[in-house]
């Protein structure tokens, strides 16, 4: 059996932490006594954070958008000057745009893939560099969605898509390299279905009608849960794509 809070005083970075998701991942390492660096756009929704939670681990409040290579390199300075390592990282930072290909706007293609595709792999890189630096068998876990799995049956999606799957595959690909250099730091990806946030809203799916019984979805919280699982796993252990739907859910990708 897997020793209890084996993260306990480690340092995590979650990307995107000042909302949904990465929000209820940052509290919950911090429940587990992680130092929490978390990055975000929206100042006023970190500062929330700060210092959370008592008695436990902390978090740390970090303005930093994403899409921006010089930024995300900057803030792996700041982390690695205050605490010297990193343990793990969360890749969360991401958009959902509802935009239909004919269209082809170019600014939600590329907001979409600069935030879920390329800001994955310059944290990536920074991440790794520090965690062989200090000899750290880390961990670097990439929030993705259902929709890095299969093709979408509605307009508009298409893109959103694309770029999951170019997630889905640089993950793979990072382990493989890994895998290769003989390093023990472990890469996963988890793919949530549908989970109550703003980002629907956010990305314009919302639609004038709404069905009488509202679908299944999962809670922020459970993404969390999902994070503290893999984390405890044996390190002998190695889950690379873990699914998660909330129960009775049809929606295909």
């Amino acid at each position: 059996m897997a020793s209890t809070r084996p993260y306990a005083d480690q340092v995590a970075v979650v990307t995107g932490g000042s909302a949904g998701i990465g929000r209820a991942i940052a509290l919950r390492l911090a429940e587990e006594g992680m130092r929490v660096a978390v990055t975000g756009r929206r100042e006023d929704k970190l500062q929330e954070l700060e210092g959370y939670p008592e008695g436990h681990g902390r978090i740390f409040p970090y303005v930093c958008d994403m899409t921006k290579e010089q930024e995300v390199v900057d803030f792996f300075k700041k982390i690695k000057e205050k605490f010297s390592a990193i343990h793990v990282l969360v890749n969360n930072a991401g958009t959902a745009l509802y935009t239909k290909v004919a269209d082809c706007e170019m600014d939600k293609w590329r907001n979409m893939f600069e935030l879920n595709v390329l800001g994955v792999g310059v944290a990536s890189r920074e991440a790794l560099k520090l965690m062989k630096e200090t000899n750290v068998e880390g961990y670097i876990i990439n929030i993705s969605s259902i929709s890095a799995h299969g093709v979408p049956t509605m307009v508009g999606k298409h893109v959103y898509n694309a770029s999951k799957h170019a997630l889905r595959l640089i993950t793979e690909g990072l382990r493989a390299e890994l895998t290769e250099q003989k390093s023990n730091i472990r890469v996963s990806m988890i793919s949530p279905g549908s989970v109550a946030t703003e980002i629907a809203a956010v990305g314009g799916w919302l639609s004038a009608s709404q069905d009488d019984v509202p679908a299944p979805t999962l809670k922020s919280e459970d993404i969390g849960s999902n994070v503290i699982y893999l984390l405890n796993l044996p390190s002998s252990v190695h889950i690379t794509d873990l699914v998660v739907r909330p129960t009775g859910e049809t929606v295909l990708a």
